[in-house]
C-alpha cells in the first residue's frame, strides 16, 4: 500500500471517529426547529431540512413545529400557534430552539422566551432585529442569521444585460416584501415603484403596468398570494416581458431573466452548527452574528430572447442557465 493511501485512510478514521466521539457527546441532546411558515413554502424548507440534517448527522434529537403565518396571517392565527409551540417547548424540554422567519420571534420569542434561560438561535429575520430590541448585551440567550437581500449583487448583473435607472419592485402583500422593498429603497437610494399582490390576478396585473414604467423589475417572493400557479405565473411572464427581470429567489427563477439567488441552505446550516455549539455549552450571546453572503447566478434564455438581450459569454460561464 502506497505511503499516501494509508495517510488518507488514517485520516479518514480519525474523523469518523471524531464525528462518532461527536455524536455520542450529544447523545439525548434535544433541539427543536420552529419554522415561521407551512411546508411546501421552498425557501423555509430549505432552512428547515439543511438545518435538521447537520443536526441529525451530530446525533442530536430534533423535532419541527410550523407557525403557518403565510397562509393564516390573522393576530389571531399567530397567538394560538405560538402557544401551541410554547407547549411543545413545555413538554418536551430541548436543550436549544432553533427559529426560522419573522412571525416566530414576535409571537414566541419576544414576549415568552428573550433574556430567558432557554438558548435560542435565529434564522431567516429579516434585514435587522431591531424591531425586537436586539442584539442587546443583556440578553445572552439569543444569536442570529440575519436575512438580507443581494439587491446590489443583483442590480450590478441586471445593468450588464441592459443599462437602467428606474427600479420596479413586485411581490406579495406581506409584511416581509414590504420589509424587502423599505430596505431596497434604502440601500440603493432610489425610490421604488412597488406592487403588492393579494391574489394572482393582481400580481398578474402589477406585472403588466410596472413593464411600462420601470427600467428594471425586481420580483419578491410570492408567498401568500391566493390562487398562485407556478407554470401559469411562468407562461404569464415569459409571455409579457418587456424589461430586465431580477430575482433573489430560486423559487421565482423562471419568472425572472436574471436571478441571484439567496440559499435557505446557508441558513439551515449556520442556525444548525451555532446550536452544535450551544450543545457543546456555549453561550448563544458569544456567537456573533452575521448575515448570508452566498449567491446562485441564474440566466433565463426564454426570457432573455422574449427581452431581446444578449447575456455576455462571462456572464453565461459563471450562471446556471434555464433553457
Amino acid at each position: 500500500m502506497k505511503k499516501s493511501t494509508r495517510v488518507l485512510l488514517v485520516a479518514a478514521s480519525v474523523l469518523g471517529c471524531l464525528a462518532g466521539l461527536q455524536a455520542q457527546d450529544l447523545k439525548g441532546k434535544k433541539a427543536l426547529f420552529i419554522n415561521s411558515y407551512h411546508e411546501g413554502y421552498i425557501w423555509s424548507d430549505q432552512e428547515e431540512q439543511s438545518c435538521l440534517a447537520v443536526l441529525a448527522s451530530a446525533g442530536v434529537q430534533t423535532k419541527a413545529f410550523r407557525l403557518d403565518t403565510l397562509r393564516q396571517k390573522s393576530p389571531d392565527h399567530l397567538a394560538k400557534v405560538s402557544s401551541e409551540a410554547k407547549a411543545l417547548i413545555d413538554e418536551w424540554k430541548p436543550d436549544v430552539v432553533i427559529t426560522a422567519d419573522d412571525a416566530v420571534m414576535t409571537g414566541l420569542y419576544v414576549p415568552f422566551y428573550k433574556g430567558k434561560d432557554l438558548p435560542f438561535v435565529s434564522c431567516g429575520v429579516n434585514w435587522s432585529a431591531s424591531a425586537y430590541g436586539l442584539p442587546d448585551p443583556a440578553v445572552k440567550n439569543f444569536t442570529a442569521i440575519l436575512e438580507v437581500c443581494p439587491v446590489k449583487q443583483l442590480l450590478a448583473e441586471m445593468n450588464k444585460l441592459k443599462p437602467g435607472k428606474t427600479i420596479g419592485f413586485l411581490a406579495a402583500d406581506a409584511q416581509t416584501p414590504r420589509i424587502d422593498a423599505e430596505w431596497c429603497s434604502k440601500l440603493l437610494g432610489v425610490k421604488l415603484e412597488t406592487v403588492f399582490a393579494k391574489d394572482f390576478a393582481g400580481w398578474k396585473q402589477g406585472f403588466l403596468d410596472l413593464q411600462g414604467k420601470v427600467d428594471f423589475l425586481i420580483i419578491g417572493s410570492n408567498g401568500g398570494i391566493d390562487g398562485w400557479n407556478d407554470p401559469e405565473a411562468a407562461k404569464f411572464a415569459e409571455q409579457n416581458a418587456k424589461v430586465v427581470s431580477g430575482t433573489w429567489h430560486d423559487f421565482l427563477n423562471p419568472l425572472a431573466l436574471v436571478a441571484f439567488n439567496k440559499l435557505g441552505s446557508e441558513h439551515g446550516e449556520w442556525a444548525a452548527n451555532a446550536a452544535l455549539q450551544v450543545l457543546k455549552g456555549a453561550s448563544p450571546s458569544s456567537i456573533p452574528w452575521t448575515e448570508n453572503k452566498k449567491g446562485e447566478l441564474v440566466v433565463n434564455a426564454r426570457i432573455a430572447k422574449k427581452v431581446e438581450v444578449t447575456p455576455s459569454f462571462e456572464m453565461l460561464q459563471n450562471a446556471k442557465i434555464l433553457e
